[in-house]
Formats: structure tokens, sequence, C-alpha cells
């Protein structure tokens, strides 16, 4: 399903990193500081995964908008067009070229994943080792950044770089064990927006083909 496997594992665990309770050792308080305030936030993403020796393997672009908890909107606008919806018990994809709309519950869609942390809804420290992180001169400009990494051999990431400017997320790094990495930039963020009800609903619409489970 395209970039669908890929966003919702790192995505969907992007919920979990921004979203989860993170009350462990004094880099997590840090973290928490930062984050005790956000609900959602909304804006624009730039996507790129590279294998272990930094060659481009995917390139995507787009909007997304996050609430908790468990809801989120994904919209590929480039090198096509792909929507992701969650509303915390359903996750749509969504492939207008295809005319196909992909419908999973969210706990069989993301189980055996990093983004279980969401369905479970435990803090984020039960399942990570999170540290500090020092500027380099490749890291965002003006930012803070932790390092999580995952206390169970079974992760399908070796750890996750999160950098943030203030309480505005710039960065996520996912690394896996094969060396390759992800990385997810945003710009545009706006924090704690109003959304609309049907914000993180989704109709499939007249025509499409719909797969999966209800």
């Amino acid at each position: 399903m395209r970039f669908a496997m890929s966003v919702l594992r790192p995505f969907a665990l992007l919920l979990g990193v921004v979203f989860s309770a993170l009350v462990v050792a004094a880099p997590v308080d840090e973290l928490d500081a930062r984050w005790q305030g956000l609900k959602a936030f909304e804006g624009q993403f730039t996507q790129t995964q590279r294998d272990h020796d930094g060659t481009v393997l995917s390139e995507g672009a787009g909007t997304l908008a996050l609430a908790r908890p468990g809801k989120f909107y994904w919209a590929y606008t480039s090198p096509y067009v792909q929507t992701i919806v969650a509303n915390g018990q359903t996750v749509w994809v969504h492939d207008p070229d295809l005319k196909q709309v992909t419908r999973r519950p969210a706990e069989a869609a993301l189980a055996g994943t990093p983004a279980s942390l969401l369905a479970s809804g435990d803090s984020l420290g039960k399942g990570f080792d999170v540290l500090a992180l020092p500027p380099t001169d490749e890291s965002p400009k003006g930012a803070q950044g932790w390092r999580l990494t995952p206390q169970t051999a079974d992760s399908e990431f070796d750890r996750i770089d999160v950098w943030l400017r203030g309480s505005v997320p710039v960065l996520l790094t996912f690394s896996d064990p094969l060396g390759g990495t992800t990385d997810v930039r945003f710009d545009d963020i706006k924090i704690n927006p109003r959304f609309a009800r049907d914000r993180f609903e989704f109709t499939p619409p007249r025509g499409h083909t719909v797969i999966g489970e209800n």
C-alpha cells in the first residue's frame, strides 16, 4: 500500500512520542515539560527514507493533523496522492488513483509495531530509555533533541531521535535495525488548533472499492 505501512509505523508512533505521558528520568521530565499543554497540532511535513549507505530510497511530502488519543490525518501530496486517516478505532488508507480504500481496526493495523503505544495508552517511559542529545552542526538550529531507545529487542526501530524547538516538533529520525533511517521534518506547525468534529473521520467516495475489516 505504498507509503501506508511506512507511515502507520513511524507516524502512529509519532503520536505516542508526542502525546504519551513521559514520567521517568530527568531527560524525560524535560521533554514532558515541553509537551504538557500540547493536545493537537497540524502543519506540513517532508519524509525521506535512506538505506544504511545514506542512499535516498523514497521521498514524500504533504500535510498532517494529529490529536490524542490516537487520531491523525496524514495526506501525501507527492510523489502521488494518498490519505491515511485514523479516528482511534479505525484506520483508512485512501488511494484515489486506484479508486480504493483499505480499512482496518486501529488495534489490528498497529499491532506488533511501536504504534501499539497509542492503543495501550502507556507512558512512553515504560518502553524506552530517554537521553538528551547535544546539538551538532547537523541538528536543527535552536532545537533540543532527545534519543529514545527501545527497551525490548523486538522493536521495529533501534532508536528515535526527537528534535523540538520550544514545544514545536521540528525533526524526527527513525533508525531501523538494518541501518536505514526515516527523517520526518515539520513546517508551518500550528499548536492546539480547533478541529472540526469530523476531522478524523472518513467516508469512502462513491465508486471506490473498500477492502479490509470493519
